[in-house]
């Protein structure tokens, strides 16, 4: 019987002999692709995660660089051929996804509804389980439409265990995914699993999210805990350190003391991996299809551990690794032999899927140049290179200020409004959504001079403290490695698949501002201008400044907003399209 297990694989390793670095033209047309190195296999256990989070509708790739170029139709021949080889080792496979499909990119958010064109080609990749994010949330009509629309086609794989919504139809609040999901996977494995956001504040009037500590306590959740499982499987969009995720951890693990336990969580964009105990384990797997998260768990069928006194103490063996989404590291981990042919029917079909939405939405029309990189936390705020700076002393004075206005104005916007890197060259429709995602009105009020002149520091506050330095390993600062993630976890150093030389992290000002008009008197009247979305800091700081007065406010302008203050931008001043 081993003989015909082994003849599928066998029969591609010999359609072809060639080289590793041989690489079959795919992903998104012109995206660049990486220069081949040597990769360390996978290490394999009773049960394998692959994990995404926080994908924001980047799933055309990354199309100007090569370490992130794949795309979701190559993500989907990635998993075929994953689970191929998990078939072929007789291991349980799992494919999470932890939340935050909206919200930078084009892709998704230039269709008239939000996730229009993107919904439907993430239902296109065989999650075994999801996570709803915040960016699920924000607006009323993307939750209702995750509810309606999105959530169902997954059945009891879409879970929501703190996460409601007020039925439109019906007038009740209901979860809108799955409070929890049991299921066995194809080996044999138990699991159960839970999907938690963090206690997040923002979101929408039509929804209620639930703190995770509360609803570790209710009686549906004390129920799920006396089902007969080999793990418990926590799919959070929640940062895997905070407490929203170690209460759900010590909550299985007030009933359960050995059970395997792991945490896949998301939000904080960043690659990480954790050790709560011996038996529980978290793992966050970064940002925009940058990373896919890889962890093994070996030990999940000891049988011993079926009288969990017997393993209280007794380690799992774990290992964790970060890929860098590209498609020379998806053939190197997935293909029983390097000339095996990668593409699958699927796989092909969603790449064009892709190419022919980003069609439709012109995504790829060249509207000007930009002459420089700008970068978004590279360089301090000041700098030149820094994107903040560009917005702040350029596109902000160029695209928002009205100059038709009776009274100079000063521009406040958050720099998190301000999402990614921009590249020097062709500026497209898809870099304004990259860059700005966001829609944020501007608003105003006509204040005077000595009120403008307090606000931006008022919105700041206590200055930023600078993160703690950490020793880097040697690699780290190789000139001849390409710039890229070098991650830090509870293992130490070498989650990391490819290793890059370090990107510099430099703090910036929670809010930055266009320049004060210059040779006011403190009496003479200036608009001050912010973003809808922090309206609420901005009034009570007003009020704080001049108790006296009571400020009007209104919409600045109707013509601009966060997603085309850009564009408007590079119109003005980069509109040379021959690159």
């Amino acid at each position: 019987m081993r003989l015909f297990a082994l003849l599928p694989l066998m029969a591609v390793a010999v359609a072809a002999h060639g080289h590793d670095d041989h690489l079959e033209k795919r992903s998104q047309p012109g995206a660049p692709q990486p220069n081949p190195v040597d990769l360390s296999p996978l290490t394999w256990g009773d049960v394998n995660i692959i994990h995404t989070t926080d994908t924001h509708g980047w799933l055309s790739g990354h199309t100007k660089e090569a370490s992130y170029s794949a795309d979701f139709g190559d993500f989907s021949s990635f998993l075929y051929h994953m689970r191929q080889q998990a078939n072929h080792r007789r291991k349980d496979l799992l494919v999470v996804d932890s939340g935050d499909l909206h919200d930078g990119n084009g892709l998704g958010d230039a269709s008239p509804v939000n996730g229009q064109y993107t919904r439907p080609i993430y239902q296109k990749i065989n999650y075994d389980a999801l996570a709803i994010g915040n960016h699920e949330l924000y607006v009323n009509d993307v939750a209702e439409n995750t509810y309606r629309d999105f959530a169902p086609g997954w059945g009891k794989r879409y879970l929501t265990s703190n996460v409601f919504i007020k039925d439109s139809h019906t007038n009740k609040t209901v979860p809108i995914g799955n409070l929890y999901n049991k299921f066995r996977l194809k080996f044999g494995t138990r699991v159960m699993s839970y999907g938690f956001l963090y206690n997040f504040k923002g979101a929408a009037n039509n929804t209620v999210v639930e703190p995770s500590n509360f609803t570790v306590t209710l009686p549906w959740f004390q129920k799920s805990l006396k089902e007969d499982v080999d793990m418990y499987l926590i799919v959070g969009h929640v940062p895997i350190r905070w407490a929203e995720a170690t209460a759900v951890v010590k909550a299985i693990r007030a009933a359960h003391p050995s059970k395997p336990i792991v945490v896949l969580g998301g939000h904080l964009h960043v690659r990480d991996f954790t050790v709560y105990d011996n038996r529980a384990f978290g793992l966050s797997s970064g940002r925009f299809m940058e990373t896919l998260g890889w962890m093994s768990v070996d030990g999940i069928k000891d049988r011993a551990c079926r009288v969990e006194t017997n393993c209280i103490g007794k380690n799992l063996t774990v290992t964790r690794r970060y890929l860098d989404s590209n498609v020379y590291t998806y053939k190197k981990h997935s293909l029983a032999h390097p000339r095996q042919k990668f593409d699958t029917w699927k796989g092909r079909s969603i790449t064009k899927e892709i190419f022919k939405v980003r069609k439709t939405l012109n995504l790829s029309n060249t509207i000007g140049c930009a002459p420089q990189d700008y970068y978004l936390a590279r360089y301090p705020y000041t700098d030149a290179r820094s994107l903040l700076n560009l917005v702040a002393n350029e596109v902000l004075p160029t695209a928002v200020v009205n100059a038709s206005r009776p009274y100079p104005g000063v521009v406040i916007v958050n720099s998190g409004s301000q999402r990614f890197d921009l590249f020097k060259g062709p500026f497209t429709l898809d870099d304004t959504y990259i860059v700005s995602p966001f829609h944020n009105d501007f608003i105003f009020a006509t204040v005077p001079y000595k009120v403008a002149s307090k606000m931006l520091a008022a919105l700041n506050g206590a200055p930023f403290q600078k993160r703690a330095d950490e020793a880097l390993p040697a690699y780290a600062t190789n000139a001849t490695l390409t710039p890229g993630y070098v991650t830090k976890d509870d293992y130490g150093y070498g989650g990391d698949d490819w290793k890059h030389s370090t990107i510099p992290y430099v703090p910036s000002p929670n809010y930055i501002s266009s320049p004060l008009p210059t040779g006011l008197a403190e009496t003479d009247l200036v608009d001050i201008v912010w973003l809808s979305f922090f309206t609420n800091l901005v009034e009570p700081i007003l009020k704080k400044l001049d108790p006296a007065t009571t400020y009007t406010s209104g919409i600045y302008r109707r013509d601009v907003d966060t997603n085309s203050m850009l564009l408007n931008f590079v119109k003005a001043k980069w509109s040379n399209t021959t690159c």
